[in-house]
């Protein structure tokens, strides 16, 4: 949802001077629809989302009655509590914040600063914490916390490269900001927010399609030529 919003704003900003009032219309009543469709299960979310960040201890049939004796776990019972149950269940804030807490442990208990584990190195490590502390590992029907990455692009980078592979992509990401300023460009624009925003709450590219989109538009928009005469 918020993908569309930021692709239809931008569609006003490139094209508004040759936008029409029909075009505008279509564009209003898609979005509607959009919701309307999907209301119930973006309602949902938000309710299991806000609540479970305000009150600890959550009985989980609130939101699924299939959820029999669950506990869903608020981000400050995920950064706090030093042993969970495999009756735990973490909701998308919950699961980052105790991503984020592995890491600031693994970055006290290992030597990453710098160097970091290695590619690919790093999840042999959250699955020791996610047996440590006694989560819900997996079954034949649901999938567990095992084999979950960081979810955080910018962590995930630290944990294999270490601080210089950090500094890399903050440095791309940087300079991609730059030229959107530069050029006045709202696919730029819309790129670089997408990125940046993404890299908050996913592992991006630690997936080939990820790597691929991201290399392609970041080469794509930065290989322009900006002092290039316009063709009329």
């Amino acid at each position: 949802m918020v993908s569309l919003g930021i692709l239809i704003v931008n569609y006003f900003f490139v094209f508004r001077k040759t936008i029409n009032l029909k075009t505008s219309i279509f564009l209003v009543v898609a979005v509607f629809f959009v919701i309307f469709l999907f209301f119930g299960k973006i309602k949902e979310r938000f309710n299991e989302e806000f609540q479970s960040n305000l009150i600890e201890n959550i009985d989980a049939r609130k939101f699924n009655n299939n959820m029999q004796g669950v506990n869903v776990i608020s981000a400050k019972e995920a950064w706090e509590n030093k042993k969970f149950t495999p009756n735990d269940y973490f909701p998308g804030i919950a699961f980052r914040v105790l991503q984020i807490r592995i890491f600031c442990e693994l970055l006290v208990e290992e030597p990453i600063k710098w160097k970091g584990f290695g590619l690919n190195a790093a999840q042999k490590k959250i699955d020791e914490k996610v047996e440590t502390y006694n989560l819900f590992e997996g079954n034949e029907e649901l999938d567990g916390y095992l084999n979950k990455n960081f979810h955080n692009q910018y962590i995930q980078i630290f944990a294999e490269i270490g601080f210089f592979g950090l500094l890399i992509i903050l440095t791309m990401l940087f300079f991609n900001s730059i030229k959107t300023i530069q050029t006045k460009d709202f696919m730029q624009i819309t790129f670089a927010i997408l990125m940046i925003s993404l890299f908050l709450t996913e592992s991006f590219l630690s997936r080939q399609r990820g790597i691929m989109f991201f290399i392609l538009l970041y080469c794509l928009f930065n290989a322009k030529n900006t002092n290039a005469p316009e063709i009329k």
